[in-house]
Order: structure tokens, then C-alpha cells, then sequence
């Protein structure tokens, strides 16, 4: 049976005062933040003070903010298990286009090849470097893509994590995988958001957050109006519509591989040393595998 304290909030909104209707209806405009937001960072962000919400949560129905939380993560749960559920269909082909498999291959080919060709021309070398840099000064990097997006970020930590130390994969759906990375966060770290259609919007609240505590953050999207892009993110735009598909990710695999290029340019002789321990590595468990066969 789904949780339904969530309803306590509107059956008592009435019951609120106008100042904590005002915070309340900061929350609902947002409901994916109020899951991984502190007490302390709420009464900042919203200029209150701790009390004030408390008092807010108490007239709610719920004992603390963590009950208010609690009932949030559970809306939010089945928000995003209903985007799941509908976020990995193929898109319609018109029905004239049905009988020409052959033109419809023949577009595709020539759709993806305009796409790699302007991609090429357009990539900014200048902000691989900028990006490779920020991420070896991290001491956190969270790589954070939902749904069929998670493709590319779980492509990007086996891409950095061997040159890194302080890769971290985010679910962004695993709330309480979110929360505790993005307090982690400090001035200096890195934030790789990738989003894709179809958007999550709750990717704004986390580049959002992760601003607020400091971070820098690297957007890999589609299109200026994504959510994961911010004033200050360093954005890559792959062109990935397809005429079957959402999204074709050959551009933003190959957009990886240049940042993890760019990150063995700037280690400069730390990868040459990276590179020789590896294989002291192996010449060391080949040695002792052949000394126990003999």
C-alpha cells in the first residue's frame, strides 16, 4: 500500500501561516531538492530561521523535518518510477516511411553523419583542457546521468577512475545515493551532470546544489535549455535526436574519450608513473601465479 503521508501536506496547508505557506510553496516548486536539502541549508536558502520550519512541519502533521523529508522522497519515488516506465520508448515512424526501410536507413546514415561532422567542427578544445584540469584539482568527482543517460556516466568513471582517485557514480534516481554524495561536496570539486531527453528535472536541483556548496560543474546535454545547465557549467553540446531512437550516444562517448585525453595530457609524467606502476602490477601477480604453478 503507497505511502500517503505526502496528503498531510495539502489537507493542512490551510492550517499554515502565510510566512510558512511561502516556505511550503518554495518546497512543492521544487520537491526532488527538499530530499537531499539539510535543515540548516533550507533555513539559508530561504532566509528563515530552523524554527520557523519546525514549527511549519509541526502544523503539517509531521514530528521533525526529516518526517517532512520522508514524505517528500516518497512522492518524489513514485514521480520518478513513472518517468522510468515511459522514458525508453522509440519514437513513432510516420507510416509512409514504413515501406521504405532502405530511405529510412539511407536518412539515418546521413543524419549521423551531418551530426559527427558539426560536432567536430564545434568542440571547444580549449574547454577539454579546462574541464581536464578541474577535474584532477577535485577532490571529488561525482558523475551523475539518469535513466539511458547513466550510459554515458557509467562510460565516464570506467573512462577517469583508473587515471583518478576520487571518481564517484551517482544514481540520480537513488535518492539516497544523491544525498549522500552531494554532501561530500566542497569549493574546488567537480560535478559531471549528463542529460539527455528525456529530461529528469530533478538533474537542476542537483547542479543547483552542488553550486551552492562550491562545486564546479561540466554539463554534457543536448541543448542550452537542459536542465543540467547552470551560468557558470562548462557545457558540451552533442546533437544525439535520432529518427528512431531518443537519442544516439556515439557523440557523447566520443566527447568522454576526449576529456579522459585531455586529462593524460595534463597528468603529464604522473601518467607516465601511473602507467609504470600498473605494469609493475601485473608483472607481479604473473610472477607469483607462475611460482605456485611450477
Amino acid at each position: 500500500m503507497p505511502d500517503d503521508s505526502f496528503q498531510k501536506i495539502n489537507k493542512n496547508y490551510h492550517n499554515l501561516t502565510r510566512k510558512q505557506r511561502e516556505i511550503l510553496d518554495i518546497l512543492l516548486s521544487n520537491p526532488e531538492d527538499v530530499c537531499y536539502i539539510s535543515l540548516k541549508d533550507l533555513s539559508q536558502r530561504s532566509s528563515v530561521s530552523e524554527v520557523t520550519i519546525l514549527r511549519m512541519c509541526k502544523r503539517l502533521g509531521f514530528e521533525n523535518f526529516i518526517e517532512l523529508k520522508k514524505a517528500f522522497r516518497s512522492h518524489t519515488e513514485r514521480l520518478v518510477k513513472n518517468f522510468m516506465e515511459t522514458s525508453y520508448f522509440s519514437l513513432d515512424l510516420p507510416v509512409v516511411e514504413r515501406g521504405n526501410q532502405e530511405m529510412v536507413i539511407q536518412q539515418i546514415i546521413n543524419n549521423a553523419r551531418t551530426q559527427s561532422a558539426e560536432f567536430y567542427d564545434t568542440v571547444p578544445t580549449e574547454h577539454i583542457l579546462k574541464t581536464a584540469r578541474l577535474i584532477l584539482q577535485a577532490k571529488t568527482v561525482l558523475i551523475c546521468g539518469q535513466g539511458v543517460s547513466s550510459v554515458v556516466s557509467e562510460y565516464f568513471y570506467r573512462r577517469i577512475s583508473p587515471l583518478i582517485p576520487n571518481a564517484i557514480l551517482v544514481h540520480p534516481e537513488d535518492l539516497d545515493n544523491v544525498q549522500a554524495n552531494l554532501v561530500k561536496l566542497h569549493p574546488g570539486d567537480h560535478v559531471i551532470a549528463i542529460s539527455f531527453p528525456r529530461y529528469y528535472d530533478a538533474m537542476r536541483n542537483i547542479v543547483q546544489y552542488a553550486e551552492y556548496r562550491g562545486a564546479g560543474v561540466t554539463s554534457i546535454t543536448d541543448n542550452l535549455e537542459s536542465p543540467v545547465v547552470t551560468q557558470n557549467s562548462i557545457n558540451y553540446l552533442c546533437d544525439t535526436a535520432t529518427r528512431v531512437f531518443y537519442n544516439s550516444y556515439s557523440l557523447p562517448i566520443e566527447l568522454v574519450n576526449l576529456i579522459a585525453s585531455g586529462i593524460v595530457l595534463e597528468m603529464g609524467e604522473a601518467y607516465d608513473k601511473l602507467v609504470s606502476d600498473a605494469h609493475e602490477v601485473i608483472h607481479f601477480i604473473n610472477e607469483s601465479s607462475s611460482e605456485k604453478n611450477s
